[in-house]
């Protein structure tokens, strides 16, 4: 497949707002990160051993497994 300049160009426009947008996302995680920061700290603690309830205890178990699937669209 071959792209005329002009594709080419949009393309890198494109990627150019892509990375942008990445960019400012990951300062807006690393601020709310820092804000929540000691939110976090007393989750952990107060997790890390589990929350006991009358039926049990609850435990956190973490998970940062992620599946990446792409768009399809359906014609």
């Amino acid at each position: 497949m071959k792209l005329t300049k002009a594709e080419i160009k949009q393309k890198q426009e494109d990627l150019v707002k892509v990375l942008l947008q990445l960019k400012r996302l990951g300062e807006s995680k690393k601020s709310l990160t820092a804000a929540l920061a000691d939110d976090f700290e007393a989750n952990e603690e107060k997790y890390r051993n589990g929350i006991v309830t009358a039926s049990g205890i609850l435990l956190r178990k973490p998970s940062w497994n992620f599946d990446v699937k792409p768009v399809v669209e359906v014609a």
